[in-house]
């Protein structure tokens, strides 16, 4: 299954469209108005996922968000001066600073100094060896910007390849929730390029995401200024019939489930199961006479 391109290309240009006219009325009073927004992707999904991975997925995108005037931080585990001149030399024009992991903890210590660091860049990309530490040094201000840094193996034998095909992706952080947003483009983009990233992104989440396609229950996307532009909702789910038979077959089920965990705190007695099983052949016994008296008084009446 996939996205249809003509429905996604309408919602881009209409997005787009729509940040142009505010952009007009704004400018006279907001200085900031011609700043290139972030394009998002909001996906949701209909269960929860029981797993939390911290490490976010890499996917590639046709046309890159990070052109030469971005700026780019970089986080390295090494401190030595030659390994940061060595990363430097590379000549990657997106990558403005290199921060080590001593600089974070002492330089960027306080939280007026963590913010202007937030402020400077556009992205922030860090050596996959200290990326676990980077939540609790940075802060809680870099989660809401949806700006924790995005991993790099700096251990390859091509670093420079590494950190260039890391400028040319986005990443998908898979959370407990049931809605994720994901950075797919730029307001400064043409139409059918931020329609090229959204499929990219789309065919690679929703391969990803607990059950894939079956799982996943809207697609929007939406700029930090606009709403939520629909480019997908699933159909509802039919309701499900309960049968007499499917009931007791549920309840003697969970019962037998119950009686089968075994915890060191509170574990269940075969009698409690017992009576679930007799309370559900009850109801079913109950039901069968109500049937056939209705039968019954049907019978007479006739």
């Amino acid at each position: 299954m996939s996205l249809n391109h003509e429905l996604v290309l309408k919602a881009s240009t209409a997005l787009l469209k729509h940040i142009e006219k505010k952009k007009e009325s704004d400018e006279v009073t907001n200085l900031l108005a011609d700043e290139t927004e972030q394009v998002h992707l909001i996906m949701s999904v209909k269960k929860l996922s029981t797993k939390e991975r911290h490490k976010p997925y890499r996917i590639s995108l046709r046309t890159p968000m990070y052109e030469e005037t971005a700026s780019v931080c970089l986080i390295v585990k090494p401190t030595q001066t030659e390994y940061v001149e060595k990363l430097l030399a590379f000549g990657i024009p997106q990558i403005k600073e290199i921060v080590t992991m001593d600089q974070l903890k002492k330089k960027y210590k306080s939280y007026e100094s963590k913010r202007q660091l937030l402020a400077m860049h556009d992205l922030f990309l860090a050596d996959d060896r200290v990326l676990a530490s980077l939540p609790e040094l940075l802060g809680v201000k870099f989660f809401n910007a949806k700006k924790l840094p995005a991993p790099v193996n700096l251990m390859a034998k091509d670093q420079k390849k590494e950190l260039t095909r890391a400028l040319s992706c986005t990443f998908y952080r898979q959370t407990k929730g049931t809605c994720n947003a994901i950075k797919v483009g730029l307001t400064s983009m043409a139409a059918t390029q931020l329609a090229d990233n959204i499929e990219d992104v789309v065919a690679a989440v929703s391969q990803l995401v607990p059950k894939k396609w079956e799982n996943i229950q809207s697609i929007g996307i939406k700029t930090g200024t606009s709403l939520t532009l629909p480019i997908y909702n699933a159909l509802p789910m039919p309701p499900t019939v309960i049968t007499d038979s499917s009931a007791t077959r549920m309840v003697v089920d969970q019962a037998k489930t119950a009686s089968g965990k075994k915890t060191k705190k509170s574990p269940m007695s075969r009698t409690a199961a017992d009576k679930a099983i007799v309370a559900a052949a009850t109801v079913t016994k109950k039901n069968a006479r109500s049937k056939g008296r209705g039968r019954a008084a049907a019978s007479t009446k006739a």
